[in-house]
């Protein structure tokens, strides 16, 4: 390459370049050195086909090869990699692939996955989706549940890393907040007010509705029924005041819930009245795809005690951390409890999985990265007051505040048959 300029022609736009600093793209490079007809043409005209490619992507990317400083923002992202791809500029790349890592936020979060899957790498991908993972239900933002696609979501809710903060219920109120802002005609106040909008309308539309039909056997409602039945209902009906806000809701049909009722019916009877002792020899798909999901935020490495809401089968878990410990307990006499609890059988099987989840500074200190341990799942045969500890954290990696995420199970599967 020498220095000699080169007309590039763009639709309704040209722009002057010196070849010695085109030739920092690999795709200029070769089309330069190599012998083909524009290698001497003063004037050359790009084909380009990728609509994300527009003027203004085409401005920040000719103009950073005669500068060292690569001015983006996160609404010029995938028009700067998609032709920094084009053009075989790797270190920009690299620039804006960093770029996105450091702005990664709610607001950003899905343009990014889409951007990463037709343009990044399998890491790239990786990262959005670990992100969305640990915070979609603790975001809190109307415009990821405006940009959250049904395909992605879908995704993220039978992976068996997604975060659920605090129990299966929260997951439900999140669906229906998504499911409002998806189908109203345009929601344009706080997230803090999304809630109570959300169930307003469903409420209005129930009431209308002939026979109170639920917005899912509806025309309308329909493809969203994959999103809901990726929902875990036995663990949702455990709990009084969730069955009755779903029942009100009138999102999901009552046909769901029944058949949901007379399975934990069934397995309460197996684990009251038969010698069942917990879900010996489930598979570890079954595992993932119908344990109980339940999470906590811990805010420092102090000293916690806690019990999530819902029936358990008269098995009372405590749970408890203490200087990176994290123990369950089957609780029959130690803490105070307004549930029913079973002493017998002596021996009660519960199967366990415990991640700790936490954010941590990337090593070039521009970005966060997300780390975990993992107790993988585990299998526990308690007598009462009986603990054990599930995992152990490295305290001097950890970062707080730290994601508690467990799965667990008390009963194998349906007893219905």
């Amino acid at each position: 390459c020498i220095l000699r300029r080169v007309l590039l022609r763009f639709p309704g736009r040209e722009w002057n370049l010196h070849r010695v600093y085109m030739c920092q793209a690999e795709y200029f490079s070769s089309m330069f050195s190599g012998p083909w007809e524009e290698s001497s043409k003063p004037r050359i005209a790009i084909e380009i086909i990728d609509d994300n490619i527009t003027e203004d992507a085409l401005d920040i990317v000719f103009g950073a090869l005669y500068s060292e400083e690569v001015k983006l923002a996160p609404t010029t992202v995938p028009g700067v990699l998609a032709a920094a791809t084009m053009f075989q500029l790797r270190g920009m790349v690299e620039e804006v692939s960093e770029f996105m890592l450091e702005t990664v936020a709610p607001e950003t979060v899905c343009a990014y996955l889409t951007t990463a899957q037709m343009y990044g790498t399998v890491e790239m991908e990786k990262r959005f989706e670990e992100w969305l993972l640990l915070h979609l239900l603790q975001a809190g933002s109307v415009a990821l549940l405006e940009e959250l696609s049904a395909e992605v979501l879908l995704r993220m809710l039978r992976h068996r890393d997604l975060f659920v903060l605090q129990v299966e219920m929260d997951i439900y109120t999140i669906l229906k907040q998504w499911l409002y802002v998806q189908v109203s005609s345009g929601y344009s106040q706080e997230f803090g007010k999304l809630l109570a909008a959300t169930e307003s309308h469903f409420k209005r539309r129930s009431e209308v509705e002939p026979d109170h039909c639920a917005f899912l056997d509806t025309d309308e409602g329909r493809e969203y029924v994959d999103i809901f039945k990726a929902l875990r209902f036995p663990h949702i009906a455990g709990d009084i005041v969730s069955c009755r806000i779903i029942e009100n809701d009138g999102i999901v049909p009552k046909s769901w819930l029944l058949d949901v009722y007379r399975e934990q019916w069934m397995t309460a009877l197996a684990s009251e009245q038969t010698s069942d002792t917990g879900p010996a020899t489930v598979t570890d798909s079954w595992f993932y795809e119908n344990a109980m999901r339940y999470g906590r935020i811990l805010s420092s490495d102090a000293e916690y005690c806690w019990r999530w809401v819902g029936y358990t089968f008269g098995l009372d878990m405590v749970v408890s951390y203490k200087h990176g410990r994290l123990g369950i307990r089957r609780n029959a006499s130690k803490y105070p409890s307004t549930r029913s609890i079973h002493l017998q059988p002596e021996h009660r099987e519960i199967v366990v999985r415990a991640r700790a989840i936490w954010e941590e500074k990337s090593a070039n200190n521009r970005h966060t990265v997300i780390k975990s341990t993992d107790s993988g799942r585990l299998n526990f045969y308690l007598r009462p007051d009986e603990e054990a500890v599930v995992l152990t954290l490295p305290l001097e990696d950890v970062v707080f505040p730290l994601y508690i995420s467990v799965h667990t199970a008390f009963t194998g599967p349906s007893q219905t048959n």
